[in-house]
């Protein structure tokens, strides 16, 4: 499977005799360049929160991803905004139900999957909220909160067995 999302590349840009290295990032469908000096805590600790999406979005299957975001991203095209949130909450429910079956279909035969489907639909939920979550629940999305249930939630599906 292929990350459509998350993909790193380093570039080095001349300013007269002097060179800048930078690093393009795509994330969610945009990007976005984040020099790679470390110019305040606040980006050192978004691309550590970066660091731990990336992480928990290899447990989903790239394709829930890409689907997600492509539609969720025509979300704003809509033009009755009183059924934007609708389709929102479609998009998601959708998802999160293809996940476990998408990965049940491409899982071995005879091998254990049980803890995989339930730590990946898991995964989705976490990542929907962290990614998407100002738009699915604005009264409850906190940009804290979702950072501190992203760590914590890579630090414990870390030792879950997943039995692929």
């Amino acid at each position: 499977m292929s990350r459509l999302f998350y993909e790193k590349t380093k570039t080095t840009i001349q300013y007269g005799n002097s060179s800048l290295d930078e690093i393009e990032e795509e994330t969610f469908g945009e990007v976005k360049t984040v020099s790679n000096k470390k110019d305040t805590e606040g980006s050192e600790n978004e691309n550590r929160v970066n660091g731990y999406l990336e992480k928990i979005s290899r447990l989903i299957p790239s394709e829930i991803i890409a689907g997600y975001l492509a539609m969720f991203g025509f979300v704003p095209l809509i033009e009755k905004e009183d059924v934007r949130g609708y389709v929102i909450w479609i998009i998601f429910i959708m998802c999160l139900i293809l996940t476990p079956i998408y990965l049940n279909k491409q899982a071995e035969k005879g091998k254990p999957k049980i803890n995989h489907l339930l730590v990946s639909s898991l995964a989705f939920i976490i990542w929907a909220y962290v990614t998407t979550g100002m738009k699915l629940v604005p009264e409850l999305y906190d940009a804290a909160a979702a950072s501190i249930v992203l760590v914590a939630f890579s630090l414990i599906s870390a030792v879950v067995p997943l039995n692929k």
